[in-house]
């Protein structure tokens, strides 16, 4: 499962140990608020955009997301393990193609398009990896897994062209969403390095190291947008999405899973088919965003694309 920078992260053994078991109702109303917590990404991601860079707002995330991660691991798996060779060689596979590669081409796209165009060519995400398992993993396709491509397909050309056919004739498409689907192509790296792993460490932990190296990564890098300059006049939007990107978003990971243990991952992922339509939602009710005809098409389509190119 994955959903770019908002979605489920590839899950490895021994996801997480409940501490005491909670009903179905509570998962799905966990699962619920996740779905919106992600969903909120996009709008928000865009209004902190008009005042800090995408390396800033990437690198700030790593930085203040770590201690939480830590802290949970800790809580939630006791003592912190000593990383194997294979571990630390997780850490940096994962961060390289999720946080530093994945997430900051995200915001770098965000920049140019609507939030609602990204959320759309988001959800197409489970289905590029299904392809990518396929040639590389050998994962078996049926039928039905063709079918699902085409429809996800057709939800692209559609979105990235705003349903016009003399975009798609001149290709004279927007350039963040052509950013967007960029950014994809880490995050099948991600989602597929996170499945062929040798880490035997649980996902916090596992995603605990990943956030250290992207800090040491993200941090030099950021200074090329002068970050110094850009958050000491940022408004409290700016540190708002910063803090939300790195607290009540990374720590949704730590819900997700409770919420999967549960009721398992197939239900769960009825939740995630539902972000794109709440990401057009949130963007109409926070920002104003023009809702269009392609927009409503376009997620209908990537959504059941997902859902038949995903089943077993």
């Amino acid at each position: 499962m994955a959903l770019g920078p908002v979605g489920p992260i590839p899950a490895g053994p021994n996801l997480l140990r409940r501490p005491r078991p909670i009903t179905h109702a509570r998962a799905y109303s966990i699962l619920l608020g996740v779905t919106f917590l992600w969903a909120g990404n996009f709008p928000f991601g865009k209004l902190a955009l008009a005042e800090l860079g995408p390396l800033t707002l990437t690198s700030a995330r790593a930085v203040l997301a770590v201690p939480l991660l830590l802290v949970a691991a800790r809580l939630m798996h006791g003592p912190l393990p000593r990383p194997t060779r294979a571990d630390k060689w997780a850490f940096v596979l994962i961060s390289l193609t999720g946080l530093v590669c994945n997430t900051t081409m995200w915001y770098w796209g965000l920049q140019y398009t609507s939030p609602i165009n990204a959320g759309i060519l988001g959800a197409g995400a489970p289905v590029l990896v299904a392809i990518a398992g396929a040639l590389w993993l050998g994962d078996p396709l049926a039928k039905r897994h063709y079918v699902g491509f085409a429809l996800t397909m057709g939800a692209v050309l559609l979105t990235v062209s705003h349903g016009s056919l003399e975009i798609l004739r001149t290709l004279s498409f927007n350039k963040g969403d052509l950013i967007i689907l960029g950014s994809q192509w880490a995050w099948i790296a991600y989602s597929l390095l996170g499945r062929a792993t040798n880490s035997r460490l649980p996902i916090l932990t596992l995603q605990a190291g990943a956030h250290v190296v992207s800090a040491v990564v993200l941090l030099p890098l950021a200074l090329l947008e002068r970050p110094w300059a850009a958050l000491a006049q940022a408004s409290a939007i700016g540190w708002g999405v910063i803090l939300y990107a790195a607290g009540p978003l990374t720590l949704g990971h730590v819900l997700y899973y409770k919420g999967v243990s549960v009721v398992g991952a197939g239900r769960a992922a009825i939740f995630m088919n539902l972000i794109p339509f709440l990401v057009i939602g949130l963007s109409w009710l926070f920002l104003g965003e023009r809702v269009y005809w392609y927009h409503l098409v376009g997620a209908t389509a990537a959504i059941g694309g997902v859902a038949l190119a995903t089943s077993k």
